[in-house]
């Protein structure tokens, strides 16, 4: 019987890591806002494998639009093995210009949709047979994991350090039989950008501000998620994917390339 797993976002990150679950053999449930194009593409690359991709159009900060949905995944497949809490909002906003509903819109669709969606999906994962019984991977940022918060993103900064406290605790509420871990990324670029002018900054912030001056590549993300999805005894880990972006000091500006 295939695996189902339960993935929410599909643009950037979560598009690759769908479709290589889908070439893993899962079938799909997406939870999407605005990137139907994609869920589109996802369906008929899981069509020529012969997997579902079932999309359900949601919005995060708003537990009433997906609330349910693991239970009407169980009614169609049958079982539900994995849920990956990838989609998230990312904005720059001074100190002094967060509002109260900056903080409530960042944690509603990081920690509380994280939260929700993990409790709906495990009374299911638990219904199936051996050891573990279902897998739950979160993506967070590697700096509220180093303890090292960059300016002018505090809401989003104070959501995924929440989400960070939260893998931990959901390792420990559903063990020993689901295993709960977490990949904390640094600077991805996405394979293309259209505006060359964005796309030469983002470029030169990630030569001058991680130790590999390069970006974390999709390739070393499926990684990360292909192993906690084939190891048995590893739960409540935070992975960092950051091409040592923590250890590069704030006065840091300029790389010298070595020979």
């Amino acid at each position: 019987m295939s695996k189902v797993a339960i993935l929410t976002g599909v643009r950037r990150i979560g598009f690759y890591v769908a479709q290589y679950l889908l070439s893993r053999g899962y079938h799909l449930a997406v939870l999407y806002k605005t990137s139907k194009e994609s869920v589109e593409e996802l369906q008929s690359y899981g069509h020529s494998l012969g997997k579902e991709v079932v999309p359900f159009e949601v919005d995060l900060k708003l537990p009433e639009t997906y609330r349910g949905i693991p239970e009407k995944v169980f009614e169609a497949f049958g079982r539900i093995d994995l849920l990956l809490n990838i989609a998230s909002p990312f904005g720059k906003k001074g100190f002094f210009e967060v509002t109260a509903e900056d903080l409530d819109f960042y944690y509603s669709t990081i920690v509380k949709a994280g939260f929700i969606l993990a409790q709906e999906s495990a009374r299911f994962m638990l219904k199936n047979e051996g050891i573990p019984k279902g897998r739950i991977i979160n993506f967070g940022d590697w700096s509220t994991v180093e303890g090292n918060p960059y300016q002018n993103f505090s809401p989003y900064l104070i959501a995924k350090g929440g989400l960070d406290t939260l893998t931990k605790v959901l390792a420990v509420e559903l063990a020993p039989h689901i295993l709960v871990n977490e990949i904390a990324l640094g600077p991805v670029l996405p394979p293309m950008l259209e505006d060359r002018e964005r796309a030469n900054h983002c470029e030169k912030y990630v030569r001058e501000k991680t130790l590999l001056g390069r970006p974390v590549e999709i390739g070393d993300i499926l990684s990360a998620v292909d192993f906690f999805l084939t190891t048995k005894t590893v739960t409540g880990e935070i992975i960092v994917l950051d091409s040592g972006q923590r250890f590069v000091g704030k006065g840091y500006n300029q790389r010298e390339e070595k020979v």
